[in-house]
């Protein structure tokens, strides 16, 4: 190997690595969230008000998600998702730590992701 190719090389393992590390701090990917939502869906409550409704639970959460990853920001979808796991009290950690500003967005991003898949689905 030159002393070119060699370099190139390291430069193509330094750029894959950080777009490796952005990503992982781009909140849950959307197999986690979509998991984590399909999961909520079988509670109970949730599993008949998405029959009541008519929503199929797989194109829901994956609207969800979609939705979740382009307005909210990572810390909120890390909050979303850990809520709809069950771990309410880490989501709450989590969401203690955003600025009101951001707080208020977690609100309301999460009224309008499932208005909007709701909606969009019927």
């Amino acid at each position: 190997m030159t002393r070119n190719e060699a370099r190139i090389c390291i430069g193509l393992v330094v750029a894959a690595s950080c777009f490796a590390i952005a990503a992982c701090d781009g909140g849950p990917s959307e197999a986690e969230f979509v998991a984590a939502c399909m999961k909520e869906g079988e509670k109970g409550a949730n599993k008949a008000l998405r029959r009541e409704m008519g929503v199929k639970g797989d194109a829901f959460c994956k609207c969800a998600a979609t939705e979740a990853r382009s307005s909210l920001s990572a810390d909120a979808q890390r909050a979303m998702m850990l809520d709809m796991q069950g771990k309410s009290q880490e989501a709450r950690a989590i969401s203690a730590k955003m600025s009101d500003a951001d707080q208020m967005a977690f609100m309301k991003g999460g009224m309008a992701v499932f208005e909007k898949c709701v909606g969009g689905l019927k």
